[in-house]
């Protein structure tokens, strides 16, 4: 009983400030933890399928028939919002001993970074949302008209699972797990193709593992275990 309580207070104080300040865009001319820059994103995942091609029309179909089989279970599933707080209830036992503080500013700086550069080759490429060029596509959960190669949730999620993987190991299978139907979350709800999600991923991985071998993370890790 007593571990319960510690469990839901250590819980309920990261839920508070990981709600206390939004992300801040970063410069990357600044970042402290993650070192690839646009062009290096650019080269890892290339263009997207062209608008009118074969490919492309596969895409939009899988998007139509997901909209058309998703449940009302999936729907809730994917309109919940994407930050630190939607991993907490997976590693909520484990809180107990970390700093959660600590927890927080890491991650609110290390996905400003993240965000910051993803935008970057969002922009490159302007690929228009599936709803944005078929009136057929009903999109729920946020659905901003902003470019959708690669997927920017696909992203942040991967980046997230994988970086409290480095903090929580035991954790990492249901982490990963969480992340990679946030990521595909993303075109039940018709707002990214499955290639959106599929190069998401693959970025999120290649920010992961950069930010993960440089010395700032390792020493705020380091700072977060209280070691």
């Amino acid at each position: 009983m007593l571990k319960e309580l510690y469990r839901t207070a250590h819980l309920t104080l990261l839920l508070v400030i990981v709600g206390a300040a939004p992300l801040q865009a970063a410069d990357t001319r600044n970042n402290v933890y993650l070192s690839m820059d646009a062009a290096q994103s650019e080269q890892l995942i290339g263009p997207p399928p062209a608008l009118d091609s074969a490919e492309h029309k596969t895409q939009m179909e899988i998007v139509l028939w997901l909209q058309k089989t998703r449940t009302p279970e999936q729907v809730t599933f994917v309109e919940k919002t994407l930050n630190l707080e939607r991993f907490a209830p997976v590693i909520a036992e484990a809180l107990i001993d970390v700093d959660g503080l600590e927890l927080r500013n890491t991650f609110a700086a290390v996905l400003s970074e993240v965000q910051n550069t993803y935008d970057a080759v969002k922009a490159t490429y302007g690929e228009p949302r599936p709803f944005q060029i078929n009136d057929a596509i009903k999109p729920v959960g946020d659905a901003r008209p902003v470019a959708s190669y690669p997927s920017g949730h696909a992203i942040r999620a991967t980046v997230y699972a994988s970086l409290l993987s480095e903090i929580f190991p035991e954790q990492r299978d249901a982490l990963m797990d969480l992340a990679g139907r946030i990521g595909y979350g993303r075109v039940i709800a018709g707002v990214h193709y499955p290639v959106d999600v599929v190069a998401g991923q693959k970025l999120g991985a290649a920010y992961a593992s950069n930010i993960a071998a440089e010395s700032t993370f390792k020493a705020a890790v380091k700072k977060i275990k209280g070691e």
